[in-house]
């Protein structure tokens, strides 16, 4: 009687243990399968934003200026630009246009009224996605946009005569910048002016 009691209450106790074994596992098991899936999300959540950070968004296609009377500076500034090929929709209410000429330079936020200090507008020359509006001005890769702005009505004009260094940065919301810059043509032989390319 003895030993049959001792070898019933080994085998309860293995059982117990064999449980309690199962249960271990299964809660580890919960555990990693969660975390793994939090560690997938994160990955491609970075990877995402990646690709975003590193592709160029933005590709400006030509520049033109429009000078004064004596024609002796530039005054006004356009830009056209699209989106780059595999780029999204961008979205120009976030995007900031830096200009500079060597000496000085100044940040442009888009305006959907007024061409001033420290503002740009922006208008389609292409859109056959009928994307871009005043209010919402999106572009994507078939677009093609104008972005105007006055170098001297700024609370620091901006000047560019004939020689002078120019850059433009354009800072999109995502991706990376895009920055053009070089020389003044040596004299201004029109009103209009093609400055890049």
């Amino acid at each position: 009687m003895v030993i049959g009691t001792k070898k019933g209450a080994v085998g309860i106790g293995t059982l117990i243990i064999f449980i309690a074994m199962v249960l271990v596992a299964a809660i580890a098991a919960a555990v990693l399968i969660n975390v793994s899936g939090i560690l997938q999300q994160r990955a491609m959540a970075t990877g995402k934003e990646s690709i975003q950070q590193v592709s160029s968004n933005i590709v400006v296609v030509s520049i033109s200026g429009i000078t004064n009377g004596a024609r002796t500076n530039v005054e006004n500034l356009s830009l056209a630009v699209t989106a780059a090929a595999g780029a999204g929709r961008i979205d120009m209410k976030y995007t900031i246009l830096q200009v500079g000429n060597g000496v000085n330079q100044t940040y442009l936020n888009y305006s959907s009224s007024t061409v001033g200090n420290g503002t740009y507008i922006a208008s389609k020359i292409r859109d056959p996605s009928n994307l871009f509006t005043v209010e919402t001005p999106v572009m994507d890769g078939s677009s093609l946009l104008k972005l105007q702005f006055s170098a001297l009505d700024q609370a620091s004009p901006i000047y560019f005569p004939p020689r002078q260094q120019y850059k433009f940065v354009i800072i999109p919301e995502h991706g990376a910048s895009v920055t053009i810059s070089g020389v003044m043509p040596e004299a201004f032989s029109s009103d209009n002016i093609d400055i890049y390319p």
